[in-house]
């Protein structure tokens, strides 16, 4: 029977690192609806690369989340409207 590896737990391959990062893209065990970057993080897009129109749409997706959590709140109090809407342009996608 085999035994499905949890994305975060460790390699069964004895590398130390989590299997996410090591084994997991090597076996091309991601999602096909998904692709990953190097660092893990998905993006819901049709198996390939996000094209520079899907990171935009990423990033104001992103962006727009964050307007609406209590982290943006905290930068609002913080750093004042102006500065946490600087800030907030920092946070986009991009290319690894």
């Amino acid at each position: 029977m085999h035994k499905e590896v949890a994305r975060n737990s460790p390699c069964p391959c004895g590398s130390g690192k989590k299997f996410k990062k090591c084994c997991m893209l090597k076996n091309n065990l991601s999602p096909s609806f998904s692709w990953m970057n190097k660092d893990g993080i998905h993006f819901m897009v049709d198996g390939k690369e996000p094209t520079v129109e899907q990171y935009q749409k990423l990033t104001e997706e992103y962006q727009r989340q964050i307007r609406h959590s209590p982290v943006w709140e905290e930068m609002v109090r913080e750093f004042g409207p102006e500065k946490a809407e600087e800030l907030l342009k920092e946070c986009r996608a991009k290319p690894g």
